[in-house]
């Protein structure tokens, strides 16, 4: 593993999985880190040398400066380093939900960056979309969550014992939480603090949809065919953001949710290589 600094002190950690064959970078959603990646890493590797990227605040990413700036500008720059560090001029890149938007911000604003994208509901809103009143339920619940566990294996089981980790791999659900959380005290403690991923969430702002066809790489964004009630936009936002890419493909992906990359790794591995040949 190695710490990338930002210009602000910062760190986010980058990881290499090992594999044969070109680079590709992994990036993942608001709260998770790159342990979510499990169980389509083992597929990815055959193919490529795979490299998951913690953003601040994540995984294996240790806070210094709390309360934690969540501009997207910054997670923009920890891609970029990501990039540099990899030592590509221009590598693939995968990305989930709030991973998958920066991967798209991170081209629109440095175009050649990448050469081919595969984005798995990457959460954007366009210009003039409506944000309800009110803190999102996402939002309400990340500041509730609970952050401190008696022990790893306790903290595994009660993911697995409900939704939304309750339908995903359990061997995703453990590399998720064995990099999501550190000792402290009798258990474990949360890297990512219910307040940091509230105020991603709560951070968000819109796109001009009509400037993603200056994106000149082939992006696939998939999309999870069962929808989970309350989390109905990303799978909604899909088709429009493929529509406007240049070489946009959408990609729709039956029986899985917005967690889908837990939820059948193998599946989703195979789709991304399928892409990326």
């Amino acid at each position: 593993m190695l710490l990338l600094t930002g210009a602000d002190g910062e760190p986010c950690a980058l990881h290499d999985f090992g594999g044969d064959g070109p680079p590709l970078l992994l990036t993942h959603g608001n709260g998770l880190n790159a342990g979510m990646w499990a169980t389509v890493v083992p597929v990815l590797r055959k193919h490529r040398q795979c490299f998951g990227l913690d953003f601040r605040g994540h995984g294996a990413s240790r806070i210094n400066q709390p309360p934690l700036d969540v501009d997207r500008s910054r997670l923009v720059d920890e891609i970029l380093n990501a990039v540099a560090a990899i030592g590509n001029d221009q590598i693939d890149a995968v990305g989930h939900s709030l991973g998958g938007a920066t991967l798209i911000r991170t081209e629109l604003e440095n175009p050649g960056t990448f050469r081919r994208l595969w984005l798995f509901e990457p959460v954007m809103v366009p210009d003039g979309h409506e944000r309800p009143a009110g803190d999102h339920p996402l939002v309400e619940a990340a500041r509730r969550r609970r952050t401190e566990f008696s022990s790893l294996e306790d903290f595994i089981e009660r993911l697995l014992s409900k939704a939304p980790f309750g339908g995903c791999e359990e061997t995703a659900v453990r590399a998720y939480a064995e990099l999501g959380t550190y000792s402290s005290g009798d258990g474990v403690r949360l890297s990512c603090s219910g307040d940091t991923e509230a105020r991603i969430f709560g951070s968000a702002t819109t796109t001009d949809f009509t400037s993603l066809g200056s994106i000149n790489a082939p992006v696939v964004v998939a999309r999870g065919e069962a929808v989970a009630p309350g989390n109905e936009l990303p799978p909604e936002m899909a088709a429009p953001i493929a529509s406007h890419l240049r070489f946009g493909e959408l990609l729709p992906m039956e029986g899985l949710t917005h967690f889908g990359p837990m939820e059948n790794g193998e599946a989703v591995g195979h789709a991304i290589l399928r892409h990326l040949v």
